[in-house]
């Protein structure tokens, strides 16, 4: 089956939208047969520090902090607090938890969780914080791959594309053999340890769990998604990585927004037509994402 390759370039809007995460028991594949392993490698963490006694100390400022709040638009309740000198990931106050900056501009994450999100975390027993940028930034160009061809993200179909791996205490996940490779992450994510900061607990409303690092993982075995497996697969456009802002993540159902309940954001090519959700990452689309009153 053919793949139609989509090159991403940077795109430019603003604006919010989130979905409130209720998690449940993912979706599940009847050809599933998984087997305990041990703990698989994620290559792109392998020159990390350990966490413990030696985690890096913060190093980035305040005004960097500050400018990537205006820039995501961080609803002032999740009380996100800068970190004092000398702290690490791990110095999070009571009631906090910590997040790291990468999450929120190279992954796309943003605050409440999608409903996604937080059913990928519940399904591999991740705490947030323990999940890398490099792990993130694969569930979210997950989410936004499949909502831009129209297709409901599950965890289910994740797992046919990654495998959980972990290195030096902290989550991600490596492609599975013979899948098609969804994305390469930017190589810009570099030193993430020590750019961290701190929101309150009660902003992340699932109930995530911390998972022990020395738990086996399961070494999933499920079909490679093609036609005869999977009915969306005709339909899939590979989207790469690229960096989204709040109107269209907004427009892609990835966050939560605070307009009017009868607006709703459209794609329009540059002659004003309507078009599907994928065409904002086409090289050749000059259009733009607008709001429409209901």
């Amino acid at each position: 089956m053919r793949f139609f390759r989509v090159s991403c370039t940077r795109l430019s809007f603003s604006f919010f939208y989130f979905t409130m995460a209720e998690p449940s028991n993912p979706h599940s594949t009847s050809t599933e047969n998984p087997e305990p392993s041990s703990p698989v490698a994620a290559e792109e963490e392998a020159e990390v520090n350990a966490p413990g006694k030696n985690l890096p100390v913060l190093k980035w400022s305040r005004s960097s902090f500050e400018t990537l709040m205006r820039d995501i638009q961080m609803p002032p309740e999740y009380g996100a607090i800068y970190p004092q000198e000398g702290d690490t990931v791990g110095d999070a106050p009571a009631g906090y938890v910590t997040m790291f900056a990468d999450f929120f501009r190279d992954c796309n994450l943003r605050l409440t969780l999608t409903v996604f999100v937080a059913k990928v975390l519940e399904w591999y027993k991740l705490h947030i914080s323990q999940l890398s940028p490099f792990g993130m930034i694969r569930v979210r160009n997950f989410e936004y791959t499949f909502r831009a061809l129209g297709i409901e993200p599950i965890v289910g179909d994740f797992r046919r594309f990654y495998q959980l791996s972990v290195s030096m205490g902290f989550y991600s996940f490596r492609q599975q053999d013979h899948t098609p490779k969804l994305m390469v992450p930017p190589k810009g994510m570099t030193k993430w340890k020590t750019k961290f900061f701190f929101v309150l607990a009660a902003s992340i409303t699932e109930k995530l769990q911390f998972r022990n690092v020395t738990e086996p993982i399961i070494t999933e075995n499920i079909s490679v998604p093609k036609a005869d497996t999977v009915d969306w697969f005709p339909d899939l456009r590979i989207i790469g990585w690229v960096r989204l802002d709040n109107r269209q993540q907004w427009v892609l159902r990835m966050i939560l927004g605070r307009m009017s309940s009868n607006a709703r954001p459209v794609v329009r090519e540059k002659g004003g037509d309507e078009a599907p959700l994928w065409r904002m990452f086409c090289p050749d689309f000059k259009g733009e994402v607008v709001t429409t009153c209901l």
